[in-house]
């Protein structure tokens, strides 16, 4: 029986794909995944604030204090010096592509225009065969109103898109008061 089907513009041997799930974050199961038939493997998300949270801790523990005594200021060198941030991601992706011939989609949570684009660009030099971005705003701004909110969504896939070249899609939560007419902007944005 063929099963195959078209999923952001790459064939793949049957509808089965591997949603973003702690199982991603270990190749050979990544292997074993690919093994039982999953025709793409969405990796689990790379946050961009946690990554942000993790260079705003190294620094403060690199530096504070430094100044109790005149020779603390040398005792570590400059946090930029550490690998902070979405390298280990980066090669867990670089990796997976060598060990596993099925579509690697790269999945990445962030909360900034520009903090998406940065990354998406990393994860598709990776060798990511796709991406799925993971928008999830939590409306506490009594002032913003709905259609800001979407406005919001269409303009990171827009930066995103034009970043990068691989397929992009967009995990939608189903919060949204039009569902119907949201996935159209986000399709005509490109997703």
């Amino acid at each position: 029986m063929d099963l195959t089907t078209t999923y952001l513009g790459m064939k793949l041997r049957s509808p089965l794909v591997a949603s973003a799930s702690p199982l991603s974050e270990d190749i050979e199961n990544i292997r074993r995944m690919e093994d039982a038939g999953a025709a793409a493997v969405v990796m689990h998300s790379l946050f961009e604030e946690q990554l942000r949270l993790e260079r705003y801790e190294l620094h403060h523990h690199l530096t504070h204090g430094t100044e109790s005594f005149p020779e603390a200021l040398t005792y570590f060198p400059e946090p930029m010096g550490f690998r902070v941030g979405p390298e280990t991601y980066l090669e867990h992706i670089h990796k997976a592509k060598q060990k596993v011939s099925i579509p690697i989609i790269a999945s990445l949570n962030g909360s900034s225009v520009g903090g998406w684009t940065n990354y998406a660009q990393q994860i598709q030099q990776a060798g990511a065969d796709a991406l799925e971005l993971n928008i999830y705003y939590v409306p506490t701004d009594m002032e913003l109103t709905s259609a800001e909110i979407e406005q919001t969504y269409i303009d990171i896939l827009r930066s995103v898109k034009t970043a990068v070249t691989i397929p992009v899609a967009v995990k939608l939560s189903p919060y949204f008061t039009n569902m119907a007419n949201m996935a159209k902007r986000l399709d005509e944005a490109g997703a």
